[in-house]
């Protein structure tokens, strides 16, 4: 196992970068025990990035697009604070291009990173402990200045070999080079339960240019459950209660929606304001204690996963169902395509 550190050592840039990147990308630890890690992978690029992290909401610079928000420049590069995400897909991303590498060692694997931010994070550990021969990457991102401080910060480290172009456009927009298909389409444009962000129109506008290629994440699930409140941490306040978490009290209604290269393919190919979900019906006999809520799992490659409260991609979200719910609902989703993309539900009374 790499040897910790306890303070951002003092040396060459890529040395400092790369010992942060065998840690982090090493199995052994779990994600939540690399606090210090990722705190430190922060300090390290904001030494040499154009956008600087800040503790402060900033919407300036964001694009509201046709496809849902592009976030800040600002407020991109606070993803790095996300401990268990900067982890968990920097694992998952590394481990896609050693499966790669091992069907095709002709040629670098080939990375089409959309919404790469200033920092291109989710790549950075990968090109610090990989040779150019094995990783080639092409830098997509709404917003220059985001480009520019990724090239900053890649230019300090050494590793503008890694990127074979940058492209300043809407991911939803951006014509895949049909001589040089990508082999891996990798974005994090999200938001929990799929909300606001663009996630699901630029993997779909992509992976419809390049239907062979690994979407990273593989797969993100949406499940519709019934919770207890009082038993769900971070769902609302513990009622006076100082013993520390419950186990939660959880009925699981079911999987309602899956972004993955699978359901992409089978969606239909004229363009549509909704994408189909699934439908799921509340227990006869529902107890007033639960409510209804979304949680978000994310499967980024393999067993690389975050599930509901790893990250803040999978907090849990309450859903929307305009009143108590009294038992035997059918509750049907569908997703909303457009500037403020999300999932919807629809109530039907037991008799409906």
């Amino acid at each position: 196992m790499p040897r910790r550190s306890s303070t951002l050592p003092d040396m060459e840039p890529l040395n400092a970068l790369r010992r942060l990147a065998e840690i982090i990308l090493a199995d052994e630890m779990p994600p939540s025990s690399l606090g210090p890690e990722v705190e430190e992978l922060g300090q390290l690029v904001q030494r040499y990035a154009l956008v600087q992290l800040t503790d402060q909401i900033q919407t300036e610079g964001e694009s509201k697009t046709a496809q849902g928000l592009a976030l800040s420049p600002t407020m991109a590069a606070r993803c790095v604070q996300d401990i268990a995400r900067t982890v968990v897909f920097s694992r998952g991303v590394h481990r896609a291009i050693q499966v790669l590498r091992a069907q095709m060692a002709s040629r670098p694997a080939r990375i089409l990173y959309a919404g790469c931010g200033p920092y291109a994070l989710l790549t950075l550990c990968s090109m610090a402990v990989l040779k150019p021969a094995d990783l080639e990457v092409t830098l997509l991102d709404i917003h220059e200045p985001s480009i520019e401080s990724a090239w900053a910060l890649l230019e300090s480290f050494g590793l503008t070999e890694f990127v074979s172009s940058s492209v300043v456009g809407d991911a939803c927009a951006h014509a895949v080079h049909p001589n040089r298909l990508p082999d891996i389409i990798l974005t994090e444009t999200m938001n929990a339960a799929l909300e606001k962000e663009p996630q699901v129109s630029i993997a779909r506008h992509l992976m419809v240019q390049a239907p062979d290629a690994i979407l990273l994440p593989e797969a993100v699930l949406i499940d519709a459950l019934l919770v207890n409140p009082s038993k769900e941490y971070g769902f609302i306040e513990y009622e006076g209660d100082e013993a520390g978490p419950h186990e939660p009290d959880r009925i699981h209604l079911g999987t309602v929606f899956e972004l993955s290269a699978a359901t992409i393919s089978s969606w239909p190919k004229k363009e549509r304001s909704v994408l189909p979900a699934a439908s799921v019906r509340i227990p006869s006999q529902v107890e007033t204690k639960y409510i209804p809520a979304l949680h978000t799992t994310v499967r980024v490659f393999g067993d690389h996963v975050l599930t509901v409260r790893d990250s803040g991609l999978t907090l849990p979200k309450p859903i929307a169902t305009d009143g108590a719910l009294h038992g035997g609902e059918l509750l049907r989703f569908h997703y909303r395509l457009g500037p403020r993309p999300c999932l919807v539900c629809d109530v039907s009374s037991p008799a409906g």
